[in-house]
């Protein structure tokens, strides 16, 4: 490569980052650039947006599928395993079985669950302590006092493109 048309391969992105040639010089190169980012932010957008709509054609898809037909494929997965060890049944789109499901503990009454605790499993209560950053930041920020284990980053201007 000569100097003058010398790329870089940027680790973030696969666009090459020449080192001559282009560069904002004045308003008509900035305008530029704004509009390339925000034409690609708009295009970001625009496939969000499609792609959660595919999603959630996907997602009502499976349950039309699995509430019409989920029993009797069931059904006819239990007639085809019977008592054999086996617990799948692999077909050419996928596989269908069953699963040993653990038990599941639904709480009905916090408060009451919690009594019970303390007075017949001590071990099952976790405490928590959590800080409230908030606070610690607004307590630097008016007196100045610095609180240990903490730092201070960022203020400032930061650059935008909108």
């Amino acid at each position: 490569m000569n100097s003058k048309t010398e790329t870089l391969l940027s680790p973030i992105e696969t666009a090459p980052i020449e080192t001559e040639g282009f560069h904002v010089t004045d308003e008509e190169s900035a305008n530029w650039v704004v509009r390339k980012i925000l034409d690609a932010r708009a295009y970001r957008n625009r496939i969000e947006a499609w792609a959660a709509a595919e999603i959630e054609r996907a997602d009502r898809e499976e349950k039309f599928f699995s509430h019409r037909y989920g029993s009797e494929l069931e059904a006819w997965a239990r007639s085809q395993i019977g008592d054999h060890k086996r617990r799948v049944i692999a077909l050419p789109a996928g596989r269908i079985g069953f699963r040993k499901a653990s038990l599941k503990l639904n709480v009905t009454d916090e408060d009451r669950l919690l009594d019970w605790c303390k007075n017949h499993l001590p071990s099952a209560i976790k405490v928590l302590q959590r800080i409230l950053i908030s606070q610690v930041r607004d307590h630097v920020t008016h007196t100045g006092e610095m609180a240990d284990g903490a730092e201070i980053t960022g203020g400032g201007r930061r650059f935008y493109v909108k």
